[in-house]
């Protein structure tokens, strides 16, 4: 065994026994000026993108990965929830103990109905019924009173 497995080894086990002694509460992104809206809105049951007044591109947070770099004139508005699965993973492996119960689950990029794409997950009791393409919409899933992530069902 090299020393790699040695410590994936040794992960797996305090991973392990940390399950079984403490319970752990699901990590939150952080709410900073630029998702703001994003978030409160969320609470509403709206989901908000931005949107460039000079390319007329919706987008997501990051201008600087779209058309819309060097503008100044961004709104945000409100959009259907639509669109389709551009692509996806199926997560059998949790991204930390919080996720353990939850395995597995979707993780997707979905291009919204006007372009714009959100990364979120696909709710569903059958995996099998994935697929690249599929039309989906956005649900909101409440945590508690503060919180609430948009996520996706699959429109059939």
């Amino acid at each position: 065994m090299g020393l790699a497995e040695y410590y994936l080894v040794l992960q797996l086990c305090f991973y392990q026994e940390k399950v079984v002694s403490m319970e752990f509460k699901k990590p939150r992104p952080t709410i900073d000026p630029d998702s703001k809206i994003y978030w409160d809105s969320a609470k509403d049951n709206k989901l908000m993108v931005q949107y460039s007044l000079d390319t007329e591109e919706y987008f997501l947070y990051s201008k600087q990965l779209t058309n819309a770099s060097d503008s100044k004139n961004i709104v945000w508005k409100e959009v259907s929830g639509k669109g389709k699965i551009y692509s996806f993973t199926v997560v059998h492996v949790p991204a930390g103990p919080a996720f353990k119960e939850d395995t597995p689950y979707i993780v997707a990029s979905i291009e919204l109905d006007g372009g714009a794409r959100i990364i979120s997950n696909i709710l569903t009791d059958n995996i099998a019924d994935i697929s690249i393409g599929d039309k989906v919409s956005v649900v909101f899933e409440k945590q508690d009173d503060d919180f609430t992530i948009p996520k996706f069902k699959l429109e059939k």
